[in-house]
């Protein structure tokens, strides 16, 4: 099942982050109660770092992928729902705290453990991570909630 979760949604930021930094390189770019607990996690997170195929994401990366559009966020709802958006395309799940630090998070039907670790969320599977810190969604982007989802309906 950890596999599964990491092609959907780790292996997706792995081979954009490795899209981004060919990019760049070629433009010559440089123990509260349940609800309480809940509260730290609630919010919009955006990515400040991590590491994915033993390759650093450093600040000057991300501000790299920025520019280029290429954004990577969290949004934890206060009704229990998620959303994910790697470089535009989202992603619905589900998060439940466990305690003031942890929480489980599920994507797709696979669920891994969230930690909030100096301040940060982290998300850490089979050696790969993704950190997290809470701030604004970049204007460009739009987060779709899963109730928003099932009212659309297509134009003709």
């Amino acid at each position: 099942m950890k596999k599964n979760f990491k092609a959907k949604a780790l292996a997706v930021f792995a081979c954009a982050f490795a899209l981004c930094i060919a990019l760049v390189g070629c433009a010559g770019g440089s123990g509260a109660a349940g609800d309480d607990a809940a509260k730290n996690f609630q919010g919009d997170w955006v990515l400040s770092g991590g590491s994915s195929g033993g390759q650093e994401i450093d600040q000057a990366s991300i501000d790299s992928m920025q520019q280029l559009g290429m954004n990577v966020y969290i949004q934890l709802q206060e009704d229990g729902t998620a959303v994910i958006n790697l470089f535009g395309s989202e992603m619905t799940g589900t998060w439940k705290a466990k305690d003031a630090t942890t929480a489980d998070f599920t994507l797709e039907g696979d669920t891994e453990e969230i930690k909030i670790e100096n301040d940060e969320l982290v998300i850490a599977v089979d050696g790969d991570s993704l950190r997290f810190k809470k701030g604004e969604i970049p204007a460009a982007e739009t987060s779709t909630t899963p109730d928003e989802m099932e009212s659309s309906t297509p134009e003709a």
